[in-house]
């Protein structure tokens, strides 16, 4: 990607500076269970469809008699495992701060609580973006 191309993206995707969430050094990236962002490393990464996912594994086949669905879905509540239920958790807290954070799109990464990258799925060529839009705008 050439230069004036980087600035153009840059200019367009870290326009928008989000609400303060919590003022700190980070990367934080959020995606669907089909995306792949590369370079994720030490960034805290959220899967925001986990919840949808274990909900369509949990309610796939079900009996169309009610009494028989709410059944056999308590059984398969109960056996999640614990890697479930962690999964579950994390995706809550991944929806809790897209929202907070008034993301639009997945895939986004945001960094330092205050600027967001949409649609790029390196960290580093968004941290790239990233540092150039803040030297841009004197952050």
């Amino acid at each position: 990607m050439n230069a004036a191309v980087r600035r153009l993206i840059a200019s367009l995707t870290c326009a928008t500076v989000l609400p303060s969430v919590q003022a700190q050094e980070r990367v934080e990236v959020f995606q669907l269970g089909t995306q792949q962002v590369r370079g994720t490393g030490a960034a805290t990464v959220y899967h925001v469809d986990g919840i949808e996912r274990i909900n369509a594994t949990l309610s796939a086949g079900l009996p169309s008699d009610p009494a028989q669905a709410e059944a056999v879905a308590k059984r398969r509540f109960e056996a999640l495992t614990a890697a479930d239920r962690q999964a579950i958790g994390a995706s809550a807290q991944g929806l809790t701060a897209a929202m907070q954070y008034r993301l639009t799109k997945v895939p986004a990464i945001v960094f330092d609580g205050v600027a967001v990258v949409y649609g790029v799925e390196n960290v580093d060529q968004a941290l790239a973006i990233y540092r150039t839009w803040r030297a841009r705008v004197g952050r």
